[in-house]
């Protein structure tokens, strides 16, 4: 009897000893994963945010979730990103809560919350800033490494800007189509855009184009008119944007349509993402070239998935914000395999950093995404553009306003130097594609033409004749 009692004590004793064993392995297999969503819920670009993420949420949590475990979503709303105090608010409240965050837009609102970021200590995928806080990288590695920006950040936005001018916008010229290589630069009077413009001109000389002059609009000009007599009277033929702010973007299209002014416009201007926008201007964005990052065509076998999937969803095409937000969920559930199921700070930033290569990228329906490492970083590294207008050098890093800004800064997403064959992607790193907006019909409908690169084009062969003047150009 004494043997039996003894050994009911000691199965016993087994069972309550793996129970204490297995008991936090399967809380954390059942536990799900938390990601927050920090957008500005009332622009387009925040709504698309938080839609990318709940597209890939839910088809992640469909198939089976990660190892197991289903995401969930937490939600922060910074209205339009402008209050940088709001930002911080919902920047902190979502820290305290997930295992790791994705959004932010804006780039001011990236610059709030960087006091935040080493108290916090989650990671962060800056999905639509291309500027500030991955800068810190380098320099307060301890404090920043939970930084990761799977959007090119501005340097290299200038370097697909100055591809994308020294090979397609100057053939327009040579072709005769556009008078002159003639340039103004306008953009709004915000961090990217500043940056944006300090690194582009002096390099835009060097392909061969003039630049007559740099425009700043102040966010909330409401009055272009003096802008387009001025840009009518400069000689351009040619003007280069940056808007991210969706008041000034639509100020400027519809006064540069109404007052009919004759400069072919090219470069950033967000709003033109958005098919509700384009549809409100009512036809005054037709002939307008944009960069995008969310183009249904063959970037990679994931592509046209994703915008199919998106627009049943959601009935529009989606904006930039919402495809790479989209990719980096899928981003974050392969980082936490890697980690083997583990979802703390330091082993997602381990897990982060080691996509660092090509052949170690996450291949996304934007591009393959893997992030330059800190290990090698070289501030006064040559980097080479090459263009059919001419070869480009400078250093990696350079001085730019308020930060100094590095082409291969650590923890940036890599940028696509050279064109691939026999690979699942064109480019060994994320490219933006450029797209014109054409005409609106009367039903409201109206098409994207896909002009660069080329490859992408309906017309891959000659895809300079894709190119259509806008209405008010026109002989």
């Amino acid at each position: 009897m004494k043997y039996r009692t003894r050994m009911w004590f000691q199965t016993v004793g087994l069972a309550i000893a793996a129970l204490v064993f297995l008991g936090p392995l399967t809380a954390q297999t059942q536990q799900t994963i938390k990601i927050g969503v920090a957008a500005g819920l009332e622009i387009a670009n925040g709504r698309d945010t938080l839609r990318g993420a709940q597209l890939a949420v839910e088809e992640i949590n469909a198939a089976g979730g990660v190892m197991g475990r289903k995401i969930e979503l937490v939600v922060g709303d910074m209205k339009t990103e402008g209050d940088g105090e709001l930002a911080r608010r919902v920047y902190q409240d979502l820290a305290s809560k997930v295992d790791a965050v994705v959004g932010f837009f804006r780039s001011e609102a990236v610059l709030a919350v960087l006091p935040d970021i080493p108290r916090m200590k989650k990671p962060l995928l800056i999905t639509g800033a291309t500027s500030l806080a991955t800068d810190q990288v380098p320099t307060n590695y301890d404090n920043y490494k939970y930084v990761f920006r799977p959007m090119i950040n501005t340097f290299s936005l200038v370097g697909d800007t100055l591809r994308f001018a020294g090979d397609y916008v100057a053939e327009l010229v040579n072709r005769g189509i556009l008078p002159n290589r003639k340039v103004v630069l306008v953009n709004e009077d915000l961090s990217s855009g500043n940056l944006f413009m300090s690194l582009i001109g002096p390099r835009l000389g060097q392909l061969g184009f003039e630049i007559l002059n740099v425009k700043k609009l102040a966010v909330g000009t409401k009055d272009l008119a003096p802008l387009m007599t001025e840009l009518q009277n400069s000689g351009a033929a040619i003007v280069f944007t940056f808007f991210s702010d969706p008041g000034l973007a639509t100020v400027f299209t519809k006064t540069w349509a109404e007052t009919k002014t004759k400069v072919a416009v090219f470069g950033i201007n967000v709003l033109l993402q958005d098919d509700v926008s384009v549809r409100e201007l009512k036809g005054a964005g037709t002939g307008y070239v944009i960069a995008d990052f969310s183009a249904d065509a063959p970037v990679t076998p994931k592509t046209k998935a994703f915008f199919s999937a998106f627009q049943k969803k959601y009935g529009v095409r989606p904006i930039y914000t919402a495809g790479i937000t989209y990719d980096s969920i899928y981003l974050l559930a392969e980082a936490i395999k890697k980690a083997n199921g583990q979802t703390d700070a330091d082993s997602l930033v381990k897990a982060l950093e080691s996509f660092n290569s090509y052949d170690s990228a996450y291949i996304g329906a934007g591009g393959p995404y893997s992030f330059y490492p800190v290990t090698g970083f070289n501030p006064r590294e040559k980097i080479k553009l090459t263009t059919a207008s001419g070869d480009l050098e400078f250093d990696n890093c350079l001085p730019a306003g308020i930060t100094t800004l590095c082409f291969k800064n650590p923890h940036d997403v890599r940028w696509g130097f050279n064109r691939l064959k026999d690979k699942p992607t064109a480019f060994d790193g994320l490219r933006a594609v450029w797209t014109q907006i054409g005409p609106l019909g009367a039903d409201g409908a109206f098409d994207r033409q896909l002009l660069y690169p080329g490859e992408f084009s309906d017309k891959p062969d000659d895809p300079y004749s894709l190119y259509q003047l806008p209405p008010h150009m026109k002989p």
